[in-house]
């Protein structure tokens, strides 16, 4: 065998069948273990914030346009899964300021280590075809997989992490960023916050613009009032419409994944055959509103699952006579302290969805 077939055997026939195995038994954890996960976030977002204020108060720092969860690719291999947490004025990277801290990601990067180890003593079955330094490449090449589940649970902390009274109090530019990837590389926005004022009247105008190839995402949205608001078609993923108005509106075949609609007003709106997933509706009102036709749908495309690792979240959201009808891959949706008197849900979820008592009786359960 060449060394190129035996690269590419090795790495079929070893690798990828590890590689998922350690996947699978990572989601898992990020499950069951969410609420722990979630509160290391939010202690190294805290930590930041702090030292941001401290220095403030100090006029030591300017206000603050980036803050950066960074991962640090070849520190793995020394089994290190520490991220840099660190905060920039608006010049970014060339802002030469250092307030950082560190956030430990070990609990998603751990199985890495033991994939090294366990494919070191594999590959001496292929006598001097492959390598030590070829082993490396390969794990190192893996760790995007274990960082979309980092990436995921940042999203799901963020809300939260940024009503803390530590991030309210710094100092901001007019738009702040909270984004994550390799240090100093890649990465892409998880928040956006924006102070300065923007008409309604502008962004109904750019929400309904039809020119496919400029999509209109990740965007602040908050607090935007259009009740009867329309608009088919569009991809509008990772927009914030929190705190908004839009009652009786209606999306139409959007794609709106990983949306937040925090406590918005949504009372007869219609998403209806819409892409939902990682939505989150926590506290919003949704009475009467129409899901049917929508999908919630993860990507499973070989070792990729995101988006789609935070599933649906509807908790505290009043769901009264909301309609549920023909909805597909909605298994992982949460409903923590909503009410749903008289929703429409297809039996299906009757066993995927952790319902009360109460709100299982409450529901209109349908074929």
């Amino acid at each position: 065998m060449d060394r190129s077939t035996a690269l590419q055997h090795f790495r079929e026939q070893e690798v990828i069948p590890l590689l998922n195995h350690q996947l699978d038994l990572l989601e898992t954890t990020f499950y069951h273990e969410q609420t722990e996960l979630i509160e290391g976030v939010l202690a190294s977002f805290r930590q930041l914030c702090s030292r941001i204020r401290h220095l403030q108060d100090r006029n030591e720092l300017r206000a603050i346009g980036y803050i950066h969860y960074s991962l640090l690719r070849t520190q793995m291999l020394e089994r290190s899964y520490l991220y840099m947490v660190e905060a920039y004025t608006a010049k970014w990277y060339t802002d030469d300021s250092e307030v950082r801290c560190t956030y430990d990601a070990s609990w998603a990067y751990a199985p890495l280590g033991g994939m090294m180890t366990l494919l070191e003593q594999k590959r001496k079955r292929y006598i001097d075809s492959i390598h030590s330094a070829d082993v490396e490449r390969m794990v190192l090449k893996l760790v995007p997989f274990f960082h979309q589940y980092v990436k995921a649970l940042l999203r799901l902390a963020l809300p939260e992490a940024t009503q803390m009274s530590e991030y309210q109090g710094i100092l901001k530019h007019s738009r702040l960023f909270i984004r994550t990837g390799e240090y100093k590389d890649f990465s892409e926005s998880l928040y956006i916050e924006g102070q300065e004022a923007r008409k309604d009247e502008e962004l109904v105008d750019q929400l309904l613009q039809e020119d496919e190839d400029s999509p209109f995402v990740y965007e602040n949205l908050r607090q935007f009032i259009q009740p009867y608001f329309e608009v088919e078609k569009r991809d509008l993923r990772y927009n914030d419409f929190s705190y908004s108005e839009l009652r009786n509106s209606r999306f139409y075949e959007c794609i709106l994944i990983g949306c937040r609609w925090q406590h918005a007003v949504l009372n007869e709106s219609s998403f209806e055959d819409c892409l939902l997933t990682d939505a989150d509706f926590r506290y919003s009102q949704l009475a009467d509103a129409s899901f049917r036709g929508a999908s919630g749908q993860a990507k499973r495309k070989g070792e990729e699952r995101s988006p789609g690792l935070c599933g649906l979240h509807f908790e505290h959201a009043c769901l009264n006579g909301a309609d549920f009808t023909d909805t597909q891959n909605f298994e992982h949706a949460y409903f923590e302290g909503a009410s749903l008197e008289g929703a429409r849900v297809p039996q299906k979820y009757s066993q995927s969805w952790k319902l009360s008592q109460a709100q299982f009786d409450s529901i209109v359960w349908t074929e």
